[in-house]
């Protein structure tokens, strides 16, 4: 089993409602991919609630059921549209990738 784990930065320029707005949006459309995608065994997206500067604001948490699932769900279509929205509202993003 394979977790893939990434934490989001949004982007500063972002009003505080804009930043909201994204975040939800963000949610909803990776918590939307599981169905889409055979690979990806689940979708799991937590949005932060801890004030500090070292908090990320968004994490996603996803399971696969092998290294080649994981790089599937990567270059799916329906992936790479999210992720370019994604793209579009966040300032820095950080990956973990892990085996259980």
């Amino acid at each position: 089993m394979i977790k893939h784990v990434v934490a989001f930065r949004m982007d500063k320029k972002l009003s505080a409602d804009e930043k909201t707005d994204a975040m939800n949006k963000m949610k909803s459309l990776l918590e939307a991919l599981p169905p889409k995608i055979d690979e990806l065994e689940a979708a799991e997206v937590g949005i932060n609630f801890n004030p500090t500067d070292a908090a990320f604001d968004v994490v996603l948490t996803t399971t696969h059921l092998s290294q080649e699932a994981l790089g599937t769900y990567a270059g799916h279509p329906e992936h790479l549209e999210v992720l370019a929205y994604i793209r579009s509202v966040i300032s820095e993003r950080i990956v973990v990738d892990y085996e259980r």
